[in-house]
């Protein structure tokens, strides 16, 4: 019986540290549960879209933080927008579009234009009120989903002006038929265009409404366009967005550049590299030096208006995709940048080394 003692003490310390293992991997492996605790908020909660205001705010979305157990673990949140009858079955959802938000923020506003656009690509009627369903999706560990939160949009239809102002000017010799233009947008009579001025003696120009000088408008002096007025200038060296309206007989510039910005850039994510607007091909370019890293693309040096690229071989970039395009070796590169005309969430761009 001696023999029997010892083989019984292992065996009952085998069994006590199988317990210990099992009651540990029980701790181990059970997930805390992750949710959201009060639903997003829409404001406003119903809105009629006017393609004149599509640069404009149309709504804002915000939520309330969601804590992972990940210590120091960023959240990573995004927007999804669908139609009630998408979000309803096992299928639920599986037809919404989803708009990045970014990492710790917990709000995002979109234009008329980004709205107006989800909004028929979910099939809305033009012109009538209708329901969109949007909910917020947050990330780190895991993917957690807030309750969705419906509101009224009337979509409009995209009309593109056919007409063109001419913008003859110092900046390439007073030739009106080889000058910048700015088009007409859907309000007959406005006229919308850009043009980057890089030589302080020729900031002066005027406009006409053919490629010739027979029918040109300039300043009085008090602000208003007159014809054969005056020339026009803006104030500095500089990329601008220039509007004309022939119904007020009124004319403005605003200062208006999109940069490059990121580790491959010369400002790094501190500061912007403003490109600049090449009329004639229709495009924002750079020429420059570039080092390996990430490159992004954004509007008046700020992160309101930003786009990514998902990867580095599409050269297509999305309205606030957390993705950058990556630049594998230093050199001297051309860079181009246009943000689709037809829906501005998607932008396309080059990059070749010169």
């Amino acid at each position: 019986m001696k023999r029997i003692y010892p083989l019984i003490g292992m065996i009952s310390l085998a069994l006590v540290a199988l317990l210990s293992c099992t009651e540990t991997d029980d701790t181990l492996t059970t997930l805390e549960t992750v949710a959201f605790t009060v639903n997003p908020q829409v404001s406003p909660d119903a809105i009629v879209l006017q393609q004149e205001s599509q640069d404009q705010p149309a709504i804002a979305v915000s939520w309330n933080k969601v804590s992972f157990p990940v210590e120091e673990a960023p959240v990573e949140y995004s927007l999804q927008f669908d139609i009630p009858s998408d979000t309803l079955g096992e299928n639920a959802w599986q037809n919404a579009i989803t708009l990045p938000a970014g990492t710790e923020v917990l709000s995002k506003e979109l234009s008329v234009e980004q709205l107006n656009t989800m909004a028929q690509d979910l099939g809305l009627p033009i012109g009538e009120e209708a329901t969109m369903v949007v909910r917020v999706r947050a990330y780190v560990d895991r993917e957690v989903f807030s309750n969705g939160v419906g509101f009224q949009v009337t979509p409009y239809e995209v009309i593109l002006g056919n007409n063109v102002l001419y913008m003859p000017g110092g900046y390439q010799g007073w030739d009106p038929a080889s000058a910048a233009t700015l088009r007409e947008t859907t309000t007959s009579g406005v006229f919308v265009g850009y043009l980057t001025f890089d030589d302080p003696a020729a900031l002066e120009f005027k406009f006409t409404t053919a490629a010739n000088w027979d029918e040109n408008y300039g300043g009085d002096g008090n602000g208003n366009l007159v014809l054969d007025g005056n020339n026009v200038s803006v104030p500095e060296v500089g990329s601008y967005q220039i509007t004309v309206n022939l119904n007020t007989m009124t004319w403005m510039a605003v200062p208006y550049s999109w940069g490059i910005i990121g580790t491959a850039t010369p400002g790094g994510w501190d500061t912007d590299t403003d490109m600049t607007y090449n009329y004639q091909e229709d495009y924002w370019e750079f020429t420059g030096d570039l080092v390996p890293g990430a490159l992004k693309f954004r509007l008046n040096d700020a992160w309101d208006v930003n786009y990514g690229s998902p990867n580095s071989t599409d050269f297509i970039a999305y309205l606030d995709d957390p993705g950058a395009h990556d630049i594998s070796a230093a050199g001297n590169y051309h860079v181009t940048f246009q943000v689709d005309p037809t829906d501005s969430s998607i932008a396309y761009y080059t990059i070749e080394l010169q």
